[in-house]
């Protein structure tokens, strides 16, 4: 891999599978549709299809960051494989909207890479233990912000910086579910699905949510019961949004946003102010002023946001959801338990 990493950095990735986006993925061959794969494997096939991996190149998320963006850098992950590059750079085509396909992971020197070898069979298969392993996944979910320089007119990406840009691998390594791979979650019965922030069920189990009353505050306790890494993970501009209103009051509305915030300096390098995220196994929690009338319900909506702008300006809107509702609850006041009793049965 050319150009400095921190060390911190580098010790989580493998340079086997993947370049980190530094150039295109290198399968060794002539790039095979994934249609192609899928007249042997169509259920593989039909997973894929409706997958995040599937939309990586043409979600409508990555198209507006992108057009902001252009860097080859973000071509190098999203449309990764070389023939998909050229489509790119000649003005688009279709092999590029294949996005993250069957050979970015599974061709190396022209060889199907797996962890295992059917005895059926017909390919010439690599058998490899790290194929699929978290070192694996973070070859593309593990990575630090890009040091752009300009050559040449354009801007290139030929090094990192020191911040982690996503972190979702060493959240993983760092956390209590280490000896989980990424597919005892992601993989498993769903297949080649593989899926994640973008799906109902996923967030449903994520994170528990506990309310009750401190003090004359309502107290919300947030609580990673499902995820092996922070919550939220991955991009950037992921942020988790708890909201609560009167029932009969809307515009009282109060809310805490929980996530990442970077700065940037002069360069254009990126700095970590603070980090809200909820680590895997741990709980944040969120205070509330209650309405002076004790009888108000209230509403409670917790949401994952997926970029910067959960309701975008006019021209800046997209052609898919911004965020995806987690929980909600109505509460009451007087059915809520008080916080210091809720803590002692818990610790019973």
């Amino acid at each position: 891999m050319n150009g400095p990493l921190s060390f911190a950095f580098a010790i989580l990735l493998t340079s086997d599978w993947f370049p980190n986006g530094l150039t295109t993925v290198d399968t060794g061959m002539t790039v095979t549709r994934a249609a192609t794969c899928g007249i042997c494997h169509a259920q593989q096939y039909e997973q894929w299809s409706v997958s995040r991996h599937a939309l990586s190149w043409t979600n409508a998320i990555f198209q507006r960051e992108y057009k902001d963006k252009p860097l080859d850098w973000c071509v190098h992950c999203h449309a990764p494989l070389p023939e998909q590059h050229q489509e790119i750079q000649a003005g688009g085509g279709t092999l590029a909207n294949e996005g993250i396909t069957c050979v970015t992971c599974h061709i190396r020197d022209g060889r199907m890479q797996s962890n295992a070898h059917a005895q059926t069979s017909p390919h010439d298969t690599v058998v490899d233990p790290s194929f699929g392993s978290p070192r694996f996944c973070g070859g593309c979910h593990q990575f630090n912000f890009p040091a752009p320089e300009r050559i040449a007119g354009s801007n290139v990406v030929r090094r990192y910086t020191s911040e982690p840009m996503q972190d979702t691998q060493h959240q993983h390594a760092t956390g209590p579910r280490t000896s989980q791979g990424c597919l005892s979650c992601h993989g498993g019965d769903l297949g080649h699905r593989f899926p994640g922030g973008h799906n109902a069920k996923f967030l449903s189990r994520a994170l528990s949510v506990a309310a009750c009353r401190d003090h004359g505050r309502l107290q919300i306790g947030l609580a990673n019961v499902g995820a092996g890494h922070n919550v939220p993970t991955g991009d950037v501009h992921r942020h988790l949004v708890l909201r609560v209103w009167p029932v009969d009051a809307p515009e009282k509305l109060q809310e805490v946003i929980m996530g990442r915030r970077f700065a940037g300096d002069e360069v254009g390098a990126k700095h970590l102010l603070s980090d809200t995220s909820i680590p895997a196994g741990k709980t944040r929690i969120a205070r509330f002023d209650w309405p002076q009338r004790a009888s108000t319900s209230l509403r409670m909506e917790l949401r994952l946001v997926y970029t910067i702008d959960e309701f975008p300006f006019r021209g800046r809107e997209l052609a898919e959801p911004t965020s995806m509702l987690m929980a909600e609850d109505e509460l009451s006041w007087s059915k809520l338990q008080d916080c210091k009793r809720a803590r002692s049965q818990e610790n019973k």
